[in-house]
């Protein structure tokens, strides 16, 4: 098995941190299990954890169902998965279930997108499972997203799985009083998942941190799946580099050696931060050969209408809210296209940061620079360099009131809340 060396290897060793140390009694509690969605409502109770103890520094974390991450609420394509949701904070929370295409009333067209309870409240939601793929739920306010209040939502395709092994990857990131981060993965350091030697094991990356973050499979290659639950045309990363936003998620075919762990892993400026191994265990029944099959294709238009589409610009930082703001009280309203009609968004970040821009409600996809196509893959979150212009364009097909949200790298910070409106 192939190991990397840690730049926070003296922070870990000195803390006694490992995967197993991590699962004690008074540290990190136990990942909870996946369960399939019940007929019942899958109950997810927001609280604070005052028996372990805190990745960030003092204080108690804000959990669900006392469990870091929350529990994977998974479902089936065309299933109508039921949440509900309990309050035991001392405040409000709203929920957003981050990528899927809701149908407006599950939130109140236009709240952010997020389903709101008030504290001590208890509010049950359910909604048609429209597309299969890989999304995440978390509180919409930023602050305690990141500290914890977070999980995966997994919509399996109908039908057997296409692979031996299929593994949820949620990293998340604390930064401890040392200033140097940890990064667990499904509430582990560096934890190990398992899978057919010499075949292939999906691995859906979900980056629940504030960061770009460019990862690396290191062993044989890797194959695009999807990105931000969408099917893509299968394709090879040059040697095992993955980029995903803040918020974004990546699905992958990881080609498994016959004896060796592959280790994933975080690119950085010093040494890269081993965050999971995958090891193979067994033989595969074939092995793996040449580019996987495609997943089945989502419910999205073949083409984007440019001609005629509604243009609206979006101001990051100074032409928006300042680099120093708090997050807004409410979203500045963009503009209302028709059903059926297409968007032109100019996300301009001002600022000398990268910021995430996440868009609710109907999938964008990055248009070139000359403003005569665009590129193959659909995002619910889009990167945008610090000073720099991109531009996205979706079609209208989900009605509603809908959210665009900014937020700096690194921080989280809110640096633009808009919101637009599709039919009405």
């Amino acid at each position: 098995m192939r190991s990397n060396t840690l730049s926070r290897r003296s922070i870990l060793q000195g803390l006694a941190i490992s995967a197993s140390a991590l699962s004690a009694p008074g540290l990190l509690p136990r990942p909870a299990a996946a369960q399939p969605a019940p007929a019942a409502p899958v109950t997810l109770r927001a609280a604070e954890n005052a028996d372990m103890m805190s990745l960030s520094g003092p204080g108690r974390l804000a959990l669900f169902n006392d469990a870091l991450p929350g529990p994977v609420l998974r479902a089936t394509q065309g299933d109508t998965l039921a949440v509900q949701l309990d309050n035991a904070l001392k405040e409000r929370f709203a929920l957003v279930f981050h990528g899927v295409r809701l149908p407006s009333e599950v939130h109140g067209n236009g709240d952010a997108a997020s389903v709101a309870v008030a504290p001590g409240a208890r509010r049950t939601v359910s909604f048609a499972t429209r597309d299969a793929g890989t999304y995440w739920y978390h509180a919409s306010d930023p602050g305690l997203a990141r500290r914890a209040l977070a999980g995966a939502l997994i919509v399996a395709e109908p039908g057997p799985p296409a692979y031996g092994a299929d593994h949820v990857v949620f990293i998340q990131s604390f930064p401890p009083e040392s200033g140097v981060p940890l990064f667990p993965v499904n509430g582990a350091i560096s934890p190990t998942f398992e899978g057919p030697g010499g075949g292939r094991a999906r691995l859906r990356f979900i980056n629940a941190t504030g960061f770009l973050l460019r990862l690396q499979v290191v062993g044989p290659p890797i194959y695009a799946l999807a990105v931000d639950g969408h099917p893509v045309a299968p394709f090879d990363f040059k040697d095992g580099f993955v980029n995903i936003a803040a918020g974004g998620r990546v699905d992958v075919a990881a080609t498994l050696d016959t004896a060796n762990a592959s280790v994933i892993q975080i690119v950085t400026a010093k040494d890269p931060i081993q965050i999971a191994i995958v090891a193979p265990v067994g033989s595969a029944d074939t092995p793996a050969d040449g580019p996987p099959e495609p997943l089945p294709g989502a419910d999205l238009p073949q083409q984007i209408p440019l001609t005629g589409a509604a243009r609206f610009n979006v101001p990051i930082g100074a032409g928006g809210l300042p680099a120093n703001a708090p997050e807004p009280a409410a979203a500045t309203f963009l503009g209302k296209i028709a059903s059926g009609q297409a968007m032109v968004l100019t996300l301009a970040n001002s600022l000398a940061a990268p910021v995430s821009v996440h868009i609710d409600g109907n999938p964008v996809r990055l248009l070139d620079a000359g403003d005569d196509g665009w590129r193959p893959w659909w995002h619910d979150t889009v990167p945008v360099p610090p000073q720099t212009t991109v531009r996205v364009a979706l079609v209208g097909q989900n009605p509603g009131k809908w959210a665009i949200l900014a937020q700096r790298n690194g921080d989280g910070l809110v640096v633009a809340s808009l919101t637009y409106q599709v039919g009405g």
